[in-house]
């Protein structure tokens, strides 16, 4: 079984320029280090004229863990996050993400869509759909739900911070 998440969020910002922040080494640092927990890491990042893809590092301190996840986990929670964007044309980007939990059977995979609002409004729309499952016996629903929760969750302050971040960088 899976536990579906999903995200919005609307900005004043163009797509384009949203879209420029969100694949951004120095932007992609400066999350991690207010948001990515402890151990964070930008472990990669490429771009070319089609695609840019990074793959990042998040810790999440065992102190602040459900003890059901640190039974399971042992530890600090690590989260490898890889994420992939590719411009679809004027004003419209799509993108994969997928993150895994080191030594934890399961997966998280999303879709992402970052497109102009409608004719006569200005901004963007941030949109992810995704899954997360886990297949840990006897507590995997638990797992599931405490992780769409806490995804969810980071996708909004993620989103927050890239608009905060925008308007100090423009």
């Amino acid at each position: 079984m899976t536990r579906r998440i999903e995200h919005r969020s609307t900005s004043e910002w163009p797509a384009a320029r949203v879209h420029e922040a969100l694949v951004d080494i120095d932007f992609l640092k400066e999350r991690l280090a207010e948001l990515g927990g402890s151990d964070t890491e930008l472990l990669e990042h490429s771009s070319t004229d089609e695609e840019t893809h990074f793959k990042i590092r998040q810790g999440v301190s065992a102190e602040h863990l459900p003890s059901v996840v640190r039974t399971v986990v042992g530890g600090d929670l690590m989260l490898d996050r890889s994420e992939s964007w590719r411009c679809q044309g004027p004003g419209r980007y799509t993108g994969e993400v997928a993150a895994a939990i080191p030594h934890v059977p399961g997966s998280i995979t999303g879709s992402m869509w970052l497109t102009e609002l409608g004719e006569g409004e200005r901004g963007s729309e941030f949109v992810v759909q995704g899954e997360v499952g886990v297949s840990v016996p006897l507590v995997a629903g638990k797992l599931e739900a405490l992780a769409a929760e806490r995804i969810q969750d980071l996708l909004a302050d993620e989103m927050r911070f890239t608009y905060e971040w925008l308007e100090r960088n423009s």
